[in-house]
């Protein structure tokens, strides 16, 4: 399997930049921290947690016909699959919808009168599913997109790693929007990033995300570039390479 390269002066200055841009957005989010933690909303801060079983009869019921029952994705492949998602991400992205800053006219309605204990508990219940990747007949392009996803640089394997270990060796320089929302990481107040997992992801919504960042669409300091970067045969083939990662 070929390795991601070494970081280069691109990356870094990336990196810096991006950091040094997010200042004023830490300190807006530890106001909305603030105004949370004010508010009652006991998952503001801290280890996020919920009940797995609470969270599957809400996820039933607002989720299911979508996503499917076990996150494992209903009849539109441009939905994307919620089982093994990261606990923070799911949390901080469902949020999102519920707040509006991030914009989904069909989102919103099913997530809006969700408490954040609900959240939690629905994010809690997918986290714990297994996700299952979808069968690929074109294994050549499977193979194009494992090499794009692991050697172009920066490489996507940095953020996104679809193996135990690999990825994100700055992880902790990556707070303050430097990602951006859905699947360029989604940030919670005070938070580095988390960025999702996309192994086995939908290859029709990493191809649909990946088209909306690079148009600008979705804003993402190291998506939008990062997207733009990629012909739409390069972005099929990453997405295909994904889908079919275990």
């Amino acid at each position: 399997m070929p390795k991601a390269g070494i970081i280069g002066p691109f990356w870094l200055v990336l990196a810096l930049t991006a950091a040094l841009s997010g200042c004023d957005s830490r300190q807006g989010a530890a106001e909305a921290l603030a105004e949370r933690q004010s508010s009652g909303d006991s998952q503001a801060s801290g280890t996020i947690s919920g009940n797995a079983t609470r969270g599957q009869q809400i996820a039933q019921e607002k989720c299911g016909a979508c996503h499917g029952a076990d996150g494992n994705g209903g009849p539109d492949p441009h939905v994307p699959k919620l089982a093994g998602q990261s606990l923070p991400y799911l949390y901080w992205e469902i949020r999102a919808f519920k707040e509006g800053t991030r914009k989904s006219d069909i989102m919103a309605p099913n997530v809006t009168a969700l408490a954040y204990e609900d959240i939690a508990d629905v994010a809690t219940y997918f986290s714990q599913q297994t996700r299952k990747p979808d069968e690929q007949i074109n294994e050549s392009r499977v193979a194009e997109g494992q090499s794009l996803f692991y050697s172009r640089m920066p490489s996507c394997a940095m953020c996104h790693t679809s193996d135990t270990g690999r990825g994100m060796p700055m992880r902790g320089m990556m707070g303050g929007g430097m990602m951006g929302g859905g699947m360029g990481g989604m940030m919670g107040p005070g938070t580095t990033a988390n960025v999702p997992n996309l192994a086995g992801q939908r290859a029709a919504y990493v191809v649909d995300q990946l088209n909306r960042f690079a148009s600008g669409e979705r804003q993402g300091t190291v998506m939008n570039r990062m997207a733009a970067s990629l012909d739409d045969a390069d972005r099929q083939a990453i997405a295909d390479f994904l889908s079919s990662t275990p």
